[in-house]
C-alpha cells in the first residue's frame, strides 16, 4: 500500500510542475527568484546577441556597486567592485573610473522567445522586474557571463537574479 501512495504523490507532483510559469517564454527573469538563473538560451531577449561571446551560461558574481547608468536602449549598467575571489572574472579591459571593476547589465523583460533587432525595439520592451541597486550596495548576481565583443571587457549580460544587501 505504502509504494502505491508513493507512485500517486510522485505522479500529482509532476502533474503540478508542468506547465509552471517559470517555463513561459514571456517569464521575467525573476521569476526564477534569488540566487539562480533562467532556463534556456542565455542570450533570449538581447537584443543583437551575436555581440556577446557566452563565457558561462551561469556566472554567480559578488561585489559592491559603484555606479548604475540607465542606458536609452533600456538596460541598467551596474558598475562593481567584486569581491575577492571574483577576480577571475575580469580581464584587462574590466575598469571603471581607472579601476578594476565589472559591468552588470539589468535589462528590461523582452519576451524571451525573439531578441530585438535594435537598441529602440528592446527599450520598448516592458521594464524589468529586478531590482536596481545603488552606489554602496552589496550585490550577489547570476546570468550570463559574457566577453563583449564591441567593448573586450567580460561582464554578466543578463542579469537573471539579484541580491541586493546592505544597502549603501
Amino acid at each position: 500500500m505504502g509504494s502505491r501512495l508513493l507512485a500517486l504523490i510522485l505522479l500529482a507532483l509532476c502533474a503540478c510542475s508542468s506547465g509552471t510559469a517559470a517555463n513561459a517564454p514571456h517569464a521575467s527573469p525573476s521569476a526564477q527568484g534569488p540566487g539562480s538563473c533562467r532556463s534556456g538560451p542565455p542570450e533570449a531577449g538581447v537584443w543583437q546577441p551575436d555581440r556577446l561571446k557566452v563565457l558561462n551560461p551561469c556566472q554567480h558574481a559578488a561585489g559592491v556597486v559603484v555606479q548604475v547608468i540607465k542606458e536609452t536602449d533600456g538596460d541598467h549598467h551596474v558598475w562593481f567592485r567584486v569581491d575577492p575571489g571574483f577576480e577571475s572574472l575580469l580581464n584587462a579591459e574590466n575598469h571603471f573610473q581607472g579601476k578594476p571593476a565589472m559591468l552588470a547589465e539589468i535589462t528590461p523583460d523582452c519576451p524571451l522567445d525573439t531578441n530585438p533587432p535594435n537598441a529602440n525595439e528592446a527599450a520598448q520592451c516592458p521594464k524589468s522586474d529586478l531590482e536596481i541597486p545603488g552606489p554602496g550596495d552589496r550585490i550577489d548576481i547570476y546570468g550570463p557571463w559574457v566577453l563583449d565583443l564591441d567593448h573586450g571587457w567580460n561582464e554578466i549580460h543578463p542579469v537573471d537574479s539579484i541580491v541586493i544587501s546592505d544597502a549603501g
